[in-house]
Parts: structure tokens; sequence; C-alpha cells
């Protein structure tokens, strides 16, 4: 198949929707070589975080000489924005060629009714893996899916382990409490690994102790065994840092990206390349690690993507994200009229989004991603009309509210609608914002 063949055919595929289960990609794995055994790997898993400190730990490990790829989802504009090799996103035809070598396999599995078709996400997990074994690459960089014990990236034994933080989310399969979802995500653990959190809440970590010791692995915590020493806020130019890692100190890290969670990202980064680093008998070095994270991008997370006015992109999909962006936005922006672009996916708790949203929102334009997953405008627009009632007693709300069919038109219009002061942020379950800002 061609590149947008190939697309036509992955977009198919979310109607097979989340599958938890690790036996159909296996058996793809199985039939394409078992490629995760050729590469050793750094599983990263969390509720938010994970894109950023997958980018980062990859960009560490690069500039250490070491061979690295990485592996994200989901992708804000195309798919190849999903698997990385050294440093860049693969090109639409290595993409097509992967695709195309294990396309056999795929039919074949779906033949075995192994409790239904390959997922999309299966798909490209197994894509991920053959590359890297492909592409002979040292160390990949996985970022989990939903969860961790039956997570398509569960497949590979990683010897570092990274967890980002948990709360609440997809709560109908992973449980609804923080301790429950934390036992699926810990299950990527496997024997002998060395793991590091950043978390600091009590239940995750008496979770992630009990699963360390059962599998005679190694636990390292934020606060104790690595740290942010100091913090500078550049504004949106990003971060001056001192970080103690695990096996070193490191002054001056100047971290260009903004969001008040990125230092946290890249004190988790440095500490898991460390201990990646240790299995190597090497060590982190400054001068690299300044190298690497100069000239850092993550799309879609707090990112500048036009100025005058400033339009920013943060595809904060859940509750949590969305505490996070409204801290960023008052951080920076706070005496500045804001008009948020809002779109949400109807499997997210967007009740509670759409609560915490409306409170930074001077303008809220309520849209869709054009998923098969989004949730419905109008339904969108109910809830909206709910949670500023009941607010508008006590706090402050949206002047205007508007709905619009896609994030593009709604752009258009909230760039015609604005002044140059303004600030305009595309956030929610967002997709496809290339092009759409000139």
């Amino acid at each position: 198949m061609e590149y947008t063949q190939i697309c036509k055919y992955l977009d198919d595929c979310l109607v097979f929707g989340i599958k938890p289960g690790l036996e159909r990609i296996k058996k793809l794995l199985e039939l394409s070589g078992n490629p995760q055994k050729k590469v050793e790997f750094i599983h990263i898993v969390g509720t938010n975080g994970k894109t950023s400190t997958t980018k980062i730990t990859s960009e560490l490990l690069r500039y250490s000489g070491i061979k690295t790829g990485f592996y994200i989802s989901p992708h804000i504009n195309c798919y190849t924005e999903r698997i990385g090799i050294n440093g860049r996103d693969i090109p639409e035809k290595k993409f097509s060629i992967a695709f195309n070598r294990i396309y056999p396999y795929i039919k074949a599995v779906n033949k075995m009714n192994l409790d239904g078709p390959l997922t999309q996400f299966e798909i490209i997990t197994a894509m991920a893996l053959k590359l890297a074994g492909d592409e002979s690459l040292e160390a990949m960089v996985l970022e989990a899916g939903m969860g961790g014990r039956w997570d398509a990236t569960n497949v590979a034994d990683a010897r570092v382990v990274g967890l980002t933080g948990v709360s609440l989310e997809h709560t109908e399969m992973l449980g609804n409490t923080v301790k429950k979802i934390s036992s699926e995500k810990v299950e990527v653990i496997k024997s002998g690994a060395m793991v590091a959190t950043t978390s600091r809440n009590k239940n995750v970590i008496e979770v992630l102790n009990k699963k360390v010791n059962n599998t005679c692995s190694t636990l390292y915590l934020y606060g104790e065994d690595f740290c942010i020493l100091k913090e500078k806020n550049m504004g949106l130019g990003g971060w001056l840092l001192d970080i103690k890692g695990i096996r070193g100190i490191y002054r001056d890290l100047m971290l260009p990206l903004p969001g008040r969670y990125q230092p946290l990202n890249l004190s988790l980064a440095v500490a898991l390349a460390e201990l990646y680093m240790k299995t190597r008998r090497e060590k982190l070095d400054i001068k690299k690690i300044k190298g690497s994270i100069g000239c850092l991008k993550v799309m879609g997370r707090f990112e500048v993507i036009k100025k005058e006015p400033l339009v920013i992109a943060d595809a904060s999909h859940n509750p949590e994200g969305i505490d996070n962006l409204v801290k960023n936005m008052k951080t920076y922006f706070r005496n500045r009229k804001k008009i948020i672009i809002f779109a949400v996916l109807k499997d997210k708790n967007y009740n509670s989004m759409v609560k915490k949203i409306i409170n930074i929102s001077d303008v809220l334009i309520l849209t869709s991603s054009m998923s098969e997953r989004s949730l419905d405008i109008l339904k969108l627009e109910r809830v909206a009309k709910e949670k500023i009632k009941e607010s508008s007693a006590v706090k402050r709300y949206p002047v205007k509210l508007y709905t619009m069919d896609n994030i593009e038109n709604s752009l258009k219009f909230a760039l015609k609608i604005s002044d140059i002061n303004d600030i305009i942020c595309i956030t929610g379950s967002i997709t496809n914002l290339e092009n759409i800002v000139g």
C-alpha cells in the first residue's frame, strides 16, 4: 500500500477500539521474527507527561552516542510523528515500508480469531518494534498507551522504567482508584529492572514498592534519589535549571519548553538516561545534556505555534492535563484576554474538563477533532452551558460561547475576533494542526 492508503487503513482500525490483552500483538511479533528481542528498552508509563519525558530521554541518549529511537502516541498531525529514529520522525516512505513488511502477518493474525482483529495501536506498536530491530537500534524509549499490564508496549522487556505520575483516567478499564490504576501501570516492571518515578502519591509509592520487591528491581524516588535543585522561569523561553540526578549534579540547564510540568519531566528523563547509561558502565556528560535539550520541541505541549496574536497548542486530554493548562495560563497570561478552543473525546471525563476550562476562558469555542471518538458538539455545548450556569454565581465564566464544526474553522474564527494582545489556546483532544496556522 501507499502511505495514504495505509493511513486510511489505520484510521479504519479505530473502529476496533481499545482491547486489553497481549495475545494478538505477541502473535504478530512472533510472525515478524520477534524484533523486540533485539533491542533494549526504556519504558515510560503514567497519566500525563509521558510524551515529553520520552522525547527528552531519547535525545539525552542520542547525544550520548547511542543509536536511539522513540515511540509515542497519539499523533497530532500525522502517523509518522509516533516513531522516531535518531531524533527524527520517520519519513512517510519508511513508515510505508514498515507497514507493508508486517501487513501479511496482520492479515494472518486477524484470521486467527484472537478476540477480534488487531487494533490500530497494536499495529503501530508492532511497526515501531520491527523498525527498531531493522534499524539495529541500541535503545528505544517507549511511551505506554493506556495502563501497562495489557498495553501493547508491554511485550517489550525494559531494563529501565519511568513512572510520571498517576491520576484517574480510563477508569472503566484500569480501575476507579489511583491505587488500582497504579497496579496496572507497574506491570511493565520486569525482573531486575531499575525504576524511577516523579510521583509522590503515597498509594502509588506503596504499589511500586510491592512490585519492585516482587521483581527484585530497584526504585528511585523524586525528592530522595533525584530532584530539581533550582529553577528559574524564563517565560515562554522555558526554564533555567539545576538538577540533581541519581549519579551526578547538572547545573545551568536551559530547557526551552514552557509549561510548569516540564522541569519535572526533565528531571525524570535525566534519571532514566542515567540508569540506562549505568547498564553500559557509562555516565551522562553535562555538555551533551545541554546539547541534547538546547533545541528541544515537543509538539502540542504548551507549544507556541503563532505570534501576534499568540496561539498556543496544548493537548491536555484529561482533567489533570487541564489542571496543568489552567496553571500555565494563569502563570504566563494572568491579565490577558483568553480565547480557548476546546475539543474532547467522548470516552474522557469531559464534565470535569469543561468545568475547569471555563474558569480561564473569556471566549470559549467548542469544536470537534473530527475523530470517530470525538464528543458530539451539541452535547459538549449542553455540558458547557450547565457548568457555566453552576459557576456563574461565584466564579468568572466565558463572556461568550461559540460552537464550530472543526478546529481549523475554530482557529480562523478566533483569529478574526482577536486583538494582537489576546491569547488563543487550542486544547483538549486536538489533531491536524499542521497547515492550519500560516
